[in-house]
């Protein structure tokens, strides 16, 4: 039998997601001006979040947020929790 921890969606950080995969970001762990920053440019809690784009060196990392697209570096999507979303629960959501 599956235990409570096993159904409930696991946050990772954003730097984790794979290139074409969607997130939900949760929480923004950072403090200060980076956190206000990355709250000002849209990574709020509730948020879709999809990785559009690596750099060929692996940073920084293109995100799509409500419909910009916004680099990132490592260092600083290591900061926001975001729980992986398959596509068919994105489409759901759209509906």
């Amino acid at each position: 039998m599956e235990g409570k921890s096993d159904r409930e969606p696991r946050a990772t950080a954003l730097s984790d997601l794979r290139v074409g995969q969607t997130g939900v970001m949760r929480s923004v762990n950072a403090t200060g001006m980076v956190r206000n920053r990355l709250l000002d440019l849209g990574f709020l809690p509730g948020t879709k979040v999809t990785v559009v784009r690596r750099a060929p060196l692996g940073d920084p990392t293109a995100y799509r947020v409500r419909g910009a697209i916004l680099a990132l570096r490592h260092e600083d999507a290591s900061l926001v929790a975001a729980e992986f979303i398959t596509d068919l629960q994105a489409e759901a959501e759209q509906c």
